[in-house]
């Protein structure tokens, strides 16, 4: 029997078919999301990307893009990905084909450090650029697919479940994770760039064993009503009828939008830290556990209000989160009297903002994109999930504005006033993205 989604006014949202095989998915799903975790762990965009990309220049505004095109080639084509998923029985193809393909450019940038030895240190920034940017293509072609599959397999209770234990496992692990990572960079650890060669085929590794788990999903495929109904209108019909007649989802558009430009800040966390506090390169690693504890930590209290409260209010923990982190930063900035006075307090600061931000990065499911789901027609969900990840992708653009805008403002600003001026924006933002955030109607689930 369908389990039924209501809104607060009692009008059916979601069926959720029954599950197919409910168990083994669950164990699927969960084992997915573990493996593929332990990878990212690996590689944190706002520690060791970031960190690579700042041994290699020391042009901010192509740091930013390192940042930058981590979100954005994730983000932006989940439209287009909506758009060849919406209306096929099967979706299985659709996610494993593209992770097949797109796993492959990390165990190759791994090689081409390892032979190259970076000694083209510009282009290999490219290099790692490019490879960041056919991962995440490839695995927006596939996460579509994946929520969508998802919400079928899963009831909405289990689903956040599945997302909570899977994460918090894996988050458990990348406590090792961030000690190899810090050893391996530490100045007593592989030299440069053998150090990230390893790092990056560690990443590759974990990505590998998510992909043969998720061979052993079984898919419980779209209805042939669902299939009907998507084929009597065009997919630009359904998304003009959804913009123009869902006024909640413009909402958590609107807030995720604003909340969202908390990325244009993320990047620089380290940068301006280890600028700021003299921090040497084993640092990263450090920065790196403390990424991974505040994703513990993320995951816990996310877990928990997802269980008890609902989707919205984790989007409201994180958005408030995303506000934090920044004002940390900014008040760094404005201090600059603790590099000296009280180093300790500025660099529990900086730690502190990177925790929040791990926290963030297990809040999307659980979260905004729970929320949406939650509030999704069947018929629709893939639609709804590709527009508002699409969106969610304008922000992303921001790291090379912040990059390029404190390169600017480094001659004409003392110290650390050009990340300031920065982490202020932010600030004010995600700011006014947090008031529409709580303002946010409620989702009742029966």
């Amino acid at each position: 029997m369908a389990a039924q989604i209501t809104n607060v006014d009692q009008t059916p949202a979601v069926s959720v078919p029954a599950p197919l095989d409910g168990r083994r998915n669950f164990f699927v799903f969960t084992g997915d999301i573990v493996t593929f975790s332990i990878g990212m762990y690996f590689i944190p965009t706002i520690t060791v990307l970031v960190g690579l990309a700042s041994k290699l220049t020391d042009d901010k505004a192509l740091i930013g893009a390192v940042g930058m095109i981590w979100s954005v080639s994730w983000f932006l084509p989940q439209l287009f990905a909506a758009r060849i998923v919406r209306g096929k029985r099967r979706e299985k193809p659709y996610l494993i084909i593209p992770s097949i393909i797109g796993r492959q450019t990390f165990i190759l940038f791994a090689a081409w450090l390892f032979f190259t030895q970076a000694q083209q240190p510009i282009l290999t920034v490219w290099l790692l650029i490019l490879a960041i940017l056919v991962f995440n293509i490839c695995d927006a072609l596939a996460g579509v697919a994946w929520f969508d599959m998802l919400s079928r397999a899963l009831t909405p209770r289990m689903r956040g479940r599945s997302m909570a234990i899977g994460q918090l496992i894996a988050a458990i692990g990348g406590i090792g994770v961030g000690l190899v990572v810090e050893r391996i960079l530490a100045p007593e650890g592989l030299p440069f760039p053998l150090n990230y060669a390893v790092i990056f085929t560690c990443a590759w590794t974990a990505f590998t064993l998510s992909l043969i788990i998720v061979f052993f999903l079984r898919e419980n495929p779209v209805t042939e009503e669902t299939v009907r109904q998507s084929q009597q209108s065009s997919f630009f019909a359904d998304l003009r009828e959804i913009l123009a007649s869902d006024a909640v989802f413009r909402r958590t558009l609107l807030a995720r939008l604003l909340t969202s430009i908390e990325i244009m800040a993320a990047p620089f966390y380290v940068v301006f830290s280890r600028e700021q506090l003299n921090l040497p390169d084993s640092s990263i690693g450090v920065f790196s556990l403390a990424y991974i504890l505040g994703s513990i930590a993320g995951i816990v209290l996310f877990g928990w209000q997802h269980d008890r409260f609902g989707t919205r209010r984790v989007l409201q923990a994180s958005s408030t989160m995303q506000f934090v982190a920044p004002a940390l930063c900014l008040a760094l900035a404005l201090m600059p009297f603790l590099s000296a006075q009280a180093p300790d307090v500025g660099y529990g600061m900086a730690l502190l903002a990177v925790g929040l931000n791990g926290a963030v990065a297990h809040s999307l499911v659980l979260g905004y994109l729970g929320y949406v789901m939650d509030n999704a027609a069947e018929r629709h969900r893939a639609t709804y999930v590709g527009v508002f990840n699409t969106v969610s992708g304008i922000a992303s653009l921001t790291p090379v504005f912040g990059g390029a805008l404190i390169d600017a403002l480094t001659g004409a600003l003392p110290g650390a006033l050009p990340y300031a001026v920065v982490f202020g924006m932010v600030v004010v933002v995600v700011g006014a993205g947090l008031f529409v955030a709580y303002r946010l109607p409620g989702v009742a689930h029966r």
